[in-house]
């Protein structure tokens, strides 16, 4: 029989998601939950930017304040979602005491949306993006 595994929704304080997900995936390790806890995700997007004339890639939070959870849904009990959400920086999953699973719908379109992101940066061969403002200075 195979577990059914759900997305859950995480507040977090804004500009602490990535400490928070490193603290959370020690937290798992520690408590042997990594059974019924899969995998934590702070959806990220590439964002080009111009500093002194040089075109770089920053990495910016899709959803500010916002992680995401899998989680084997039979399994996810109160113990871990207390203990989640009593770390620093976390507010509340969402549906507060008892998290509520997104639709599959939802998890897939955020997925694909950051994947989408990945590959724009990765496959990036010209310096510019079409439709792009430049400016020229030389």
């Amino acid at each position: 029989m195979a577990m059914e595994k759900k997305w859950y929704v995480l507040r977090v304080i804004s500009g602490k998601e990535r400490k928070l997900k490193e603290q959370l995936d020690s937290e798992i390790d520690r408590n042997e939950w990594r059974d019924v806890i899969i995998q934590i995700l702070v959806p990220m997007e590439k964002v080009y930017k111009i500093r002194a004339g040089k075109k770089y890639i920053k990495e910016k939070n899709f959803f500010p304040g916002y992680m995401l959870v899998e989680a084997v849904e039979d399994k996810f009990n109160g113990d871990m979602v207390q203990t989640m959400t009593g770390m620093t920086n976390v507010i509340h999953f969402l549906g507060k005491d008892n998290p509520i699973p997104i639709r599959q719908a939802e998890v897939n379109r955020i997925l694909g949306k950051v994947d989408e992101m990945q590959d724009v940066g990765e496959s990036m061969s010209e310096p510019f993006l079409v439709g792009e403002t430049i400016k020229i200075t030389d």
